[in-house]
């Protein structure tokens, strides 16, 4: 592969570009057009109109595949069939139907899951017209047997439409989902579902299975062997490292150590992509080394890196269909294979000319791969590392004289100098997008530099070598092996545990940019290339391309400083608004609100919870709202009641953010987050609310109020402070008009009390109680609220059937509209200063 100073893009693969950008944007649809513009404004070639209109008709065309690809099923085959519209949740009583399905995939998730995909899923014994359209994810905790590709399954459980939460500045993992023609998911644990298995499997899946059962046979001590014991307990997590590296399969890591891999930025190591296939690239450069000793000739024929990289494609094809061919390993092994053929035939390309002919080759077959999120961060390492190559050529060149010490030192420290600058160069030019999609900057990518060689050459052969030497029988060699292979994993994770109990792995939480800061960087780092080309490097053209490149450079800049600016203009837009925006978040079964009054002043009432310990709503969905486009800074959190679905997300930002002041309603929480939760209020200094309290929002010119309306602050009341009913009800008022009534969990017992109080409780919005639930249905207090909208926070097709069919009907009846987050996603309401108020959702409404 050559390295010449940076070249133009040949025009097929400017058009690739447009292509990749269509396919993009029925999901990223500005982000796409964005990055389409850009890819014109750079390249003078194409300011053509037939040019132009060529690239226009690509990007129609990728958004038209898309948005076929993406689109349900049951719109081309019918609807869904009858029974999936039955809900556990309205239906009770009712047995779940007793599923079958082929098994099409398994993948192991850490602390002891598999997630499988099913094709034909349909109750036991029913024909064809009766399969659900699409592929169904069934996720099995503690496992009771590992089903094989081409076997079917069956279990009693009842699957649900994949519905992912819709938050504005968040990624919809439903579109992902559906990349894969997954519309269906099912959970259960253990035995649950009485779970069975019957067929043989595919063979390539039986041969996978036998080769993965060798190799953890050799993991585990001598005389252990291999249960159905999901634990294992002689399985020590550097091993699991090694059957993530080998099997991309990571049922027995546990969720601790894959955050610290990412806290330290290290995670990408054990995702299988390019960066392991090194043990391919060394198995066939000792194949060419062992057939040359016995037939010297062959250099001859080939030269020697030929040869190396032929040999090295059936070693890469079977670390392929090892590791189950995700997504980033996928474009690497095409890398290689288009990079072997190009060198047979002569021909040299570069860096960015191979990963283009990958691209190609990955979008025609499976155009939707594009939104794959590791293929997408696979593909822009490589290019960073091609637009980096020329330049680090010139600051490390791989050639020294033999007769400088100094020349000698600088080829042995060559490569990890190298390392360490792609490693800075790759966080640089990520960090926008490692901000947005993690919320990590990456601190600790120096590591890479020690870890990464170690992995590829000592940790991945070596796993390699235990697996051949399982697989023919020879389990001691075998076990001895990889011991020492899990040697230098044991003392990563012995360091990386010491950092995190001294607090140095915590990432604090950071501003999350706005999307065009992507296409901002990336027109920042293009243009950058384009202008460390220099004069005369290119003999054909005699430096006229250089000025070309250098014209191009000036433009790309130029755009990407404009679009570097959008950020900070709609923030500082915000801070000089003068409206009242409330956000009900979709947080799944919970509630978080978020209100934001004039002058940039916000504040969270509640934050959501979930009992899975893997899946921290706060975290995962609140912070990152929050923090998007927007310091993590809060001037209040409010808890109405410490139950998990209102108290767990705020653990996070109570951590992560700045926050002024906490307020709660003086109750402890249950469980073990009772002691969590009392630490935390003793950190803030937290204060209690009771009926009577009023917390002026904002400059109090604006009249903006927060009114306690409950629980009552006497002692004689205890009784009604427990539970749902010691939830606070807030009225926000501007210039004494309701504005928004909260009302937390609060049941029929506290309405009414609040209603023979005569407190004025009118609003434009209310929040309904208990999430619509039935139980805190009166219609008296709706009628004493007056509300233009009730808004209701709960989950897709939630277990509760909220919001209960009471509040629905009655709400029908007297012309008031609903909206609950489980189908309209996020939802905000602005409040200008003068004018009615605006209702948007993320979903569209039907």
């Amino acid at each position: 592969m050559r390295h010449p100073p940076l070249q133009a893009p040949l025009l097929w693969q400017v058009y690739l570009g447009f292509w990749i950008a269509g396919v993009a944007a029925a999901v990223w649809l500005w982000p796409a057009l964005c990055c389409a513009l850009l890819l014109a404004l750079a390249d003078k070639r194409l300011w053509r109109v037939a040019r132009l209109a060529l690239a226009g008709a690509l990007v129609l065309a990728g958004l038209g595949v898309a948005l076929w690809q993406l689109a349900p099923p049951g719109l081309a085959s019918g609807t869904p069939p009858a029974w999936t519209e039955m809900d556990e949740g309205t239906n009770t009583g009712t047995a779940p139907p007793r599923l079958c399905g082929r098994v099409r995939d398994v993948q192991g998730l850490p602390d002891q899951r598999l997630r499988l995909l099913l094709a034909d899923v349909r109750p036991q014994g029913a024909d064809a017209a009766q399969a659900l359209p699409g592929l169904v994810t069934w996720t099995w905790e503690e496992p009771l047997f590992r089903p094989l590709a081409g076997q079917t399954v069956c279990l009693s459980r009842r699957p649900r439409p994949v519905h992912g939460f819709a938050n504005a500045g968040l990624a919809d993992w439903e579109i992902w989902w559906a990349a894969r023609d997954v519309r269906w998911r099912l959970w259960s644990q253990g035995g649950r579902g009485d779970p069975e298995i019957s067929g043989q499997g595919t063979v390539s899946a039986r041969w996978r299975e036998e080769l993965r059962a060798a190799f953890l046979a050799a993991l585990l001590p001598q005389g252990q062997v291999t249960t159905s014991d999901p634990a294992l307990p002689g399985l020590s997590q550097s091993k699991t490292i090694l059957l993530a590296l080998l099997f991309g399969d990571r049922q027995y890591l546990n969720q601790q150590t894959l955050d610290n891999f990412a806290a330290a930025t290290l995670a990408h190591s054990l995702a299988l992509s390019g960066q392991h296939l090194a043990v391919a690239g060394l198995l066939g450069l000792l194949c060419v080394l062992a057939a040359a000793r016995l037939r010297p000739s062959l250099y001859l024929a080939r030269p020697r890196v030929i040869l190396a990289l032929a040999a090295a494609c059936p070693p890469a094809l079977a670390y392929l269909w090892l590791g189950n061919a995700p997504a980033s390993l996928l474009r690497a092994v095409c890398m290689l294979f288009v990079l072997a053929f190009w060198l047979a035939r002569g021909r040299a390309r570069t860096t960015l000319d191979v990963l283009c002919a990958a691209l190609l080759c990955i979008c025609l077959a499976a155009p939707l791969s594009v939104l794959d999120t590791g293929l997408q961060l696979s593909a822009l390492c490589v290019a960073v590392i091609g637009l980096a190559l020329p330049w680090l050529r010139r600051i490390a060149p791989p050639h020294a004289a033999r007769n400088s010490r100094r020349q000698s030192l600088l080829r042995l420290v060559r490569w990890p100098l190298r390392i360490l600058l792609i490693s800075l160069l790759i966080q640089a030019a990520l960090l926008p997008l490692n901000l947005l999609l993690f919320g990590n900057a990456g601190f600790w990518f120096p590591l890479n530099v020690l870890w990464l060689p170690v992995a590829d050459l000592v940790v991945l052969p070596g796993a390699v070598l235990g697996l051949l030497l399982a697989g023919a029988g020879l389990d001691g060699a075998a076990r001895l092996t990889l011991d020492l292979a899990a040697l230098p994993c044991q003392w990563l994770l012995d360091g990386l545990e010491r950092l995190h109990a001294l607090g140095l792995l915590h990432n604090p939480v950071m501003l999350r940019p706005h999307w065009t800061a992507l296409p901002a960087f990336a027109a920042l780092a293009a243009g950058l290339a384009c202008l460390t080309r220099r004069n005369g490097q290119d003999r054909r053209d005699g430096g006229e391309i250089s000025a070309a490149a250098a014209q191009t450079g000036r433009r790309l800049l130029l755009a990407g400083l404009g679009l570097l600016c959008v950020g900070p203009l709609l923030r500082l837009e915000q801070r000089f608004s003068d409206e009242t925006r409330l956000d009900v978040l979709d947080v799944g079964q919970g509630q978080a609100l978020a209100l934001r009054a004039p002058g940039h002043l916000r504040m969270v009432l509640d934050g959501g919870g979930s009992a899975s310990p893997r899946f921290d709503p706060g975290k995962a969905l609140v912070g990152p709202t929050l923090a998007y486009n927007d310091a993590p800074r809060l001037a209040a959190v409010i808890n109405s009641h410490p139950d998990l679905d209102h108290l767990g997300g705020l653990f996070h930002l109570l951590d992560g953010f700045q926050v002024r002041a906490l307020f709660h309603n003086g109750r402890e929480a249950a469980g073990w987050r009772g002691k969590q939760w009392r630490e935390a209020r003793r950190a803030a200094m937290s204060t209690v609310l009771a009926e009577g309290d009023v917390l002026i929002v904002g400059d109090p010119a604006l009249g903006l109020r927060l009114e306690v309306l409950h629980p009552p602050r006497a002692v004689a009341a205890e009784t009604v402070r427990n539970g749902n009913e010691a939830s606070l009800i807030l009225r926000l008022t501007r210039h004494g008009q309701g504005l928004a009534l909260f009302s937390g969990d609060a049941e029929r017992r506290s309405l009414r009390r609040l209603l023979a109080s005569g407190r004025d409780l009118r609003a434009q919005v209310l929040v309904a109680p208990h999430h619509g639930s039935d139980r805190s249905f009166l219609a008296a207090f709706y009628r004493a609220v007056q509300p233009e909208l009730v808004l209701v926070s709960c989950g897709f097709q939630n277990r509760y059937n909220y919001p209960g069919p009471h509040l629905r009907a009655w709400l029908d009846k007297n012309d008031i509209p609903l909206l609950h987050t489980g189908e309209s996603g996020q939802i905000s309401v602005t409040w200008p200063q003068n004018g009615p108020l605006r209702v948007q959702t993320v979903r569209p409404q039907h």
